[in-house]
C-alpha cells in the first residue's frame, strides 16, 4: 500500500514536468510571424521611400519596427510597457492591444487597416510569449517592405 502511494506521488510530481517538456514548441517564423506581418508590418516596417511622394520617407508608426527580432523586443508603448515580456502574456502590450474591443482607440490593428488576428492566433501568440518568446533562428524578415495584399475581408 505504502509503495503504491509513493509511486502515485512520484508520478504526480514528475508527470507535469514530462508533459511540459513534451509540449510542442511554437515556431515563431512559421506560426507567429505570418500574422504579425499581415496585421502589423504595413505600419511598422523600416523607414522607406514613399512611392507616392518621391524624395519623402515613410517612418514606422510610433517608431516601432516589427519586422525584426530587435525591433519587436525593443518596442515599448507610450506608458513605457514592453511590447513583449517573455513568459508574461498579461504584461505584453503587443498581445493586450489585440484583445481590446475593436472600437477602442488603442485596439490594434485599427479596424479596416489590416486583418484582425483571429482568436486562435491570439491564443497561439499568448502561448508563444508564455513559452518564453523564443524566436529560434529568425532575426529579421528578408523582405520587410513587402506586405501581404489584404482584400478587406476578415479571416474566420
Amino acid at each position: 500500500m505504502r509503495k503504491s502511494i509513493l509511486i502515485a506521488a512520484a508520478c504526480g510530481l514528475f508527470l507535469p514536468v514530462l508533459s511540459a517538456t513534451a509540449q510542442d514548441k511554437i515556431n515563431f517564423e512559421k506560426q507567429i510571424y505570418p500574422f504579425i506581418k499581415s496585421g502589423c508590418a504595413k505600419c511598422h516596417r523600416p523607414e522607406h521611400e514613399n512611392p507616392e511622394r518621391p524624395g519623402r520617407k515613410i517612418k514606422p508608426k510610433g517608431g516601432s519596427v516589427l519586422t525584426n527580432k530587435e525591433g519587436i523586443m525593443a518596442s515599448e508603448g507610450e506608458d513605457g510597457g514592453k511590447f513583449i515580456v517573455p513568459g508574461k502574456p498579461a504584461e505584453s502590450l503587443m498581445l493586450q492591444v489585440t484583445l481590446l474591443p475593436l472600437d477602442d482607440e488603442n485596439h490594434y490593428p485599427p479596424e479596416g487597416d489590416a486583418p484582425q488576428w483571429t482568436k486562435a492566433e491570439k491564443e497561439l501568440f499568448a502561448k508563444w510569449i508564455e513559452q518564453g518568446a523564443d524566436f529560434g533562428a529568425w532575426t529579421t524578415d528578408p523582405d520587410p517592405l513587402t506586405v501581404p495584399e489584404w482584400d478587406g475581408k476578415e479571416k474566420e
